[in-house]
C-alpha cells in the first residue's frame, strides 16, 4: 500500500464507550479515513461526520473501507464476520467473551478467506507488558495469584486479559503451581475460579474501569505486579497500531505482543 494512502476504516460497535474512542483516534489520525460507522443501537447523541448504519451489510455495501474495527458483543461480533469476509475487509477484534470455538471459527473463516485479521483481549501496552513480566516471573515461584477488576457493566468473568496473563503464566511454568486447600469452606468458591489451577478472582462494581493484578508468592517475599487502567483513551494507541499493520498480517493474529515483537 502507497504511503500516502489512507487505510479507510469503518468502527462497529460505535455506539459504546470504547467504539467512541476509536472513532475519535482514528478521525484524529491522518494516515487513517473513517468511512462510517456502525451499531445495532440508535445513534442517539452521538456527534459523527460520517454515516451511521445499524446494518453491517448495507454499510460496507456502499462504503469502501479496508479495516473494521469492532468492540461490540461477541454474538454481534460473530454475526457481523461473514458480511465483513464478503467484503474482503479485515476485521481487528477487541471485543471479548468469547468461547474457545468462537476464537477458532473467527480465526477459521479469515484465514480460510486469506483476509488478515487481528485480536487482542486487551489494548493496553501496560497490559501486554503485564502479561510478559508475569511470565518471566513464574519459574521462580509456586504460588500465584490474579486478580481483576472491571466496571459493574462488564458482562463476562473472568476477564479475557486475567485468561490470556494465566495462559502466559502456565506457558512459562511447566509444572502445577501448589494452591492452598482448605479443609473447611463454608462458602464454596471463595478461593476464585480456577485456569490451569491458577486461582483467578473477579470484582465487578462502579468505581473502576479495569485493573489486573498477579500475586506471585514464595518462602518469606512476595512479587506484585499489577496494571491499573483509568480512561478508555488508554486502548487507542494499541487499536491504531493494529490498524496500520493488519493489512500486512499473513495471517489472523491473536494479541497485542504479537504486534509490538515485529517492531
Amino acid at each position: 500500500m502507497p504511503n500516502k494512502t489512507k487505510i479507510k476504516v469503518a468502527v462497529h460497535g460505535a455506539a459504546g464507550r470504547v467504539g467512541r474512542e476509536v472513532i475519535a483516534a482514528v478521525s484524529k489520525a491522518t494516515d487513517l479515513q473513517l468511512t462510517c460507522a456502525i451499531d445495532q443501537l440508535d445513534k442517539g447523541q452521538i456527534s459523527l461526520e460520517v454515516p451511521y448504519y445499524n446494518n453491517v451489510e448495507e454499510a460496507l455495501s456502499e462504503h469502501s473501507t479496508d479495516v473494521i474495527v469492532d468492540f461490540s458483543l461477541a454474538a454481534a461480533c460473530l454475526g457481523m464476520l461473514p458480511h465483513v469476509i464478503h467484503h474482503k475487509v479485515s476485521p481487528v477484534i477487541g471485543t471479548t467473551g468469547f468461547s474457545d470455538k468462537d476464537l477458532r471459527y473467527i480465526a477459521d473463516i479469515c484465514n480460510d478467506n486469506k483476509i488478515p485479521g487481528f485480536i487482542a483481549p486487551n489494548f493496553t501496552i501496560g497490559a501486554v507488558l503485564l502479561s510478559k513480566l508475569a511470565a518471566m516471573a513464574a519459574p521462580y515461584f509456586e504460588y500465584v495469584d490474579l486478580i481483576e477488576e472491571h466496571h459493574e457493566n462488564k458482562i463476562d468473568s473472568p476477564s479475557g486479559t486475567a485468561i490470556q496473563i494465566a495462559n502466559a503464566i502456565h506457558d512459562a511454568h511447566s509444572d502445577p503451581f501448589s494452591q492452598n486447600h482448605p479443609t473447611r469452606e463454608p462458602y464454596p468458591g471463595a478461593r476464585g475460579a480456577s485456569i490451569h489451577g491458577i486461582n483467578i478472582h473477579s470484582s465487578r462494581m462502579p468505581g473502576r474501569l479495569a485493573h489486573h493484578q498477579v500475586t506471585f508468592g514464595g518462602p518469606g517475599q512476595s512479587l506484585i505486579i499489577r496494571h491499573d487502567t483509568n480512561d478508555r483513551e488508554c486502548y487507542m494507541p494499541g487499536v491504531l497500531m493494529a490498524v496500520r499493520k493488519v493489512l500486512s498480517l499473513h495471517d489472523f493474529t491473536v494479541g497485542l505482543d504479537q504486534l509490538l515483537d515485529n517492531d
